[in-house]
């Protein structure tokens, strides 16, 4: 099981989600939408259910990526027609985030998505 905690800025809202040694984000629109994610902790969530729609977009992006870039330490920077996704880190020591960009409220930075 893992705790649920909620937190606000201007215009959204964060739900926060702690377990198994992971804290995720969830920035949520004044309508309800969620518009970006992010995680830090060991491992890697499952961004297959919280990217919902846009996984196959990333998935395919992923795979294209790989093919063109040689597998390095180096932060990853995944950018897509409609979402953006960053990854640092390894097993031990993960943080990410992902968003989509039409969808920011106006009121909120990229530096708000931490």
């Amino acid at each position: 099981g893992g705790q649920r905690q909620r937190g606000s800025g201007k215009g959204y809202s964060i739900e926060i989600i702690t377990f198994a040694g992971m804290t995720i984000k969830e920035f949520v629109s004044s309508k309800g939408t969620v518009f970006a994610i992010t995680w830090r902790g060991t491992g890697a969530p499952d961004l297959s259910l919280l990217l919902g729609s846009y996984f196959d977009e990333y998935r395919d992006g992923l795979t294209a990526l790989k093919s063109r870039t040689p597998r390095t330490r180096r932060p990853m920077v995944l950018k897509t027609a409609h979402l953006v996704v960053e990854r640092v880190g390894h097993s031990r020591g993960m943080w990410g985030r992902a968003f989509i960009p039409a969808l920011l409220p106006a009121t909120i930075s990229l530096g708000d998505i931490q």
